[in-house]
């Protein structure tokens, strides 16, 4: 007898299933393979997502190390050091430099000219095997060879005051040239400009007064001087404003006492034989 009242649980099957359970039993089956195979897709899918990820990763770490060695190279494009020419401001692409044991250096240019700086200043210049020495003009150029000229910088100039033919400078006296045989002695309070060529030297005092001193003349702008010529030729000056005298030999030689109390001796070159003291030939006075 079959109840007529509505069932309230689970649907039961009460009744024979041969057939549908068969059909159930299919459909587990199959519903289990789409399962097995969606389950596969998944994992294909999450591993390639996994080396996608892993391959974008690779390239942001190799573009980040691109960037840095673009950087690094960038920077040492931007900060290399510029080549050290010093004393000159300037040299020609392709100058090879060597610095010497003793502290000077040599420069060889590619047209085979060679430059060698010395001790006191002055520079040798090496042309197809045969050195001479070389003096700035204008006390920042120097000309190597005809239309060749570099210039030197001004913290390295420095003038001999053997060049200038000066004995008695004290070392803080500063000797610049001026021109070719013309420089200038900056020896506070005093200026003396000495011109080679005419033998004459002149004493610019505080004062103002200008005492010109020479073979030919002996003479003070804005002052008095006196001269008078001893037996044997030589003359004798004093200068009245600035308290300086000495005495002009014949040869030109000048023998200045400077009211400061400095003793000067200024010799002239005459022709390829120039007078120059020993103990003033290696002497320099600094900037």
């Amino acid at each position: 007898m079959i109840s007529e009242e509505e069932p309230t649980g689970p649907l039961i099957e009460q009744t024979d299933s041969g057939e549908n359970h068969y059909i159930l039993n299919t459909l587990a089956v199959c519903l289990h393979g789409i399962h097995t195979e969606i389950a596969g897709i998944r994992t294909l899918l999450e591993a390639s997502y996994n080396a996608s990820q892993l391959l974008q990763q690779q390239a942001q770490e190799a573009l980040e190390a691109h960037k840095q060695n673009t950087q690094d190279y960038l920077s040492r494009i931007t900060t290399e050091p510029a080549p050290d020419f010093y004393p000159f401001v300037d040299m020609p692409t392709g100058t090879n430099i060597r610095d010497l044991p003793d502290g000077n250096r040599l420069f060889t240019l590619s047209d085979g000219v060679i430059l060698k700086t010395n001790a006191d200043h002055t520079l040798a210049v090496i042309v197809d095997g045969e050195a001479r020495q070389v003096i700035p003009d204008n006390g920042a150029w120097v000309e190597i060879t005809p239309g060749q000229a570099f210039e030197l910088q001004g913290d390295w100039i420095k003038t001999t005051a053997a060049q200038a033919g000066i004995e008695g400078l004290p070392s803080t006296a500063h000797v610049s040239q001026l021109a070719e045989n013309r420089f200038s002695i900056e020896l506070p309070p005093y200026r003396l400009l000495l011109d080679q060529s005419a033998q004459a030297l002149s004493v610019i005092n505080p004062s103002g007064t200008i005492d010109l001193l020479g073979l030919e003349s002996i003479s003070s702008v804005g002052a008095e001087s006196s001269m008078r010529v001893l037996p044997d030729g030589s003359k004798g000056f004093t200068c009245a404003d600035s308290g300086h005298g000495g005495l002009i030999e014949n040869d030109g030689t000048i023998r200045l006492s400077l009211k400061s109390g400095i003793d000067l001796i200024i010799r002239f070159p005459h022709g390829d034989a120039e007078v120059l003291p020993d103990s003033e030939k290696e002497r320099f006075c600094e900037r």
